[in-house]
């Protein structure tokens, strides 16, 4: 992957990590506020639905532990490296646990090619991402999926579902070390050393992930 910009002149004042978000408010919210965090929050979201939500964010934390053994390759610092491989640590053992856990108490569900293939978005978006921009967008994409649970799962989990493994995946994304690797990819974001133009590109790299987020998530409608 290649890495561009990073060791330029600052970014514009202001952290960065608040104004990608600030500048995404539009699809941040609806991300914050689609079909299926309504449903987890309420608890009305069907089985076969979650069920097959779980199989596609199964499949994509194989993605995500590429990008962060990309960003475990790329990290500027001895601190950044050690936080993106605990990361990947946790990715393929903890994780890896729940979904097998999760799965079984579901069972693996059937999905269509429509459904597989909508999915597939979040992982070619966030993929052509790092390879166009390098290590900060590897940071921006984690970021961007990451501060999403952590927001949307803070509001879920204070009506927690009566299904253990929902509830246990919305309570997962709202302590440690979740929230922790939240703070520490803020702090890589806010870190960079990037052209404005650069910092511009992140803006746009992290709306497109937010959009991806919320086509990932709809596919489990898809029947």
């Amino acid at each position: 992957m290649q890495e561009r910009h990073t060791h330029a002149r600052s970014a514009p004042p202001g952290p960065l990590s608040a104004a990608l978000k600030e500048r995404n408010a539009d699809v941040w919210d609806q991300a914050r506020t689609m079909r299926f965090v309504r449903e987890v929050t309420d608890d009305t979201v069907g089985d076969t639905v979650f069920a097959r939500y779980l199989l596609f964010e199964r499949e994509f934390v194989d993605t995500a532990a590429r990008l962060a053994g990309a960003a475990v390759r790329e990290a500027p610092s001895a601190a950044a490296l050690a936080g993106h491989a605990r990361t990947l640590h946790a990715l393929v053992t903890d994780q890896y646990d729940y979904f097998n856990r999760a799965l079984e108490t579901t069972g693996v569900p059937e999905v269509g090619p429509r459904a597989q293939e909508q999915a597939s978005v979040l992982t070619e978006e966030v993929l052509d991402a790092a390879d166009a921009l390098g290590y900060p967008a590897i940071v921006t994409c984690m970021y961007a999926a990451e501060s999403l649970y952590e927001n949307w799962c803070g509001e879920a989990v204070r009506s927690p579902s009566a299904r253990a493994e929902v509830a246990d995946w919305v309570h997962l994304h709202t302590v440690e070390p979740f929230t922790t690797q939240v703070r520490f990819l803020e702090a890589e974001i806010d870190a960079l050393e990037i052209l404005p133009e650069t910092a511009s590109d992140l803006v746009t790299v992290f709306g497109k992930v937010l959009a991806a987020e919320i086509r990932f998530h709809d596919a489990a409608y898809v029947e």
